[in-house]
């Protein structure tokens, strides 16, 4: 058997990996912009259905680049940015013992859109110290097959990866389970020994920034580390 050029082994794994990175880059951001499109449509919704009830309660989308939305309500940012790296899973991973990925190893490399929150406080007065906490990550593998690793109804409704492409009903409901998270999820008084004593440094970034350091509630784990896999066991080999 003739020995596999090192040069002609580059090309080969340029034909392989490279052209499928590309192929999930595109369909991750063809996503992606399914994503941008109906947070802005639920803004407006929220917006119109609202203003006769409080007109102070400001809700308001916005874009940053090519790689991140936002959408303002009230006191939080609900905030998608998808990541524009190409990401697969450790040797251990449950992905890797679904059928699915093992008839076809490539389904296993995915592109990632990221959910978070963040108070509207720390954009407004760029509180650099301040928490923001990931609600949930999106997997979308090159046949736009996906699951949801997150928090709440988020980390169990959208696990069946391989089951179908994402629709735009299941796009609207990962957003709008992710908004009723930010607002069940509350901005909690630290301890009073935690801020009993601070720095000068400190109070001078106070008075710049508009308060303390400030997050919602610290310490909870996605479903997954509790329970080490988003993959029901029906969907395993």
């Amino acid at each position: 058997m003739e020995e596999i050029k090192p040069y002609d082994q580059i090309l080969k794994l340029l034909e392989n990996k490279a052209c499928l990175k590309q192929q999930i880059f595109r369909t991750t951001s063809a996503v992606f912009e399914r994503f941008k499109n109906q947070l802005e449509v639920l803004g407006d919704k929220m917006r119109l259905d609202f203003k006769d009830k409080d007109s102070s309660v400001e809700i308001r989308y916005s874009e940053k680049g090519d790689f991140e939305a936002l959408l303002k309500f009230s006191g939080d940012v609900l905030v998608i940015s998808m990541h524009s790296n190409i990401f697969s899973f450790p040797p251990e991973h449950a992905v890797n013992q679904l059928k699915y990925v093992q008839e076809d190893p490539a389904r296993k490399y995915c592109g990632i859109i990221h959910i978070h929150n963040f108070l509207a406080d720390s954009l407004k007065y760029n509180r650099t110290s301040d928490m923001g906490y990931l609600l949930g990550r999106i997997f979308i593998n090159k046949d736009e097959h996906f699951f949801v690793d997150g928090q709440s109804q988020l980390g169990f409704l959208f696990n069946s990866f391989g089951k179908g492409k994402i629709k735009e009903s299941q796009v609207v409901e990962i957003l709008e389970l992710a908004i009723i998270y930010c607002m069940d999820f509350d901005l909690l008084t630290p301890p009073f020994d935690t801020v009993r004593q601070i720095t000068l440094e400190e109070k001078q970034f106070m008075g710049a920034n508009s308060g303390y350091p400030t997050g919602k509630r610290m310490g909870y784990k996605f479903r997954t580390e509790l329970e080490g896999t988003s993959i029901p066991s029906d969907q395993k080999k």
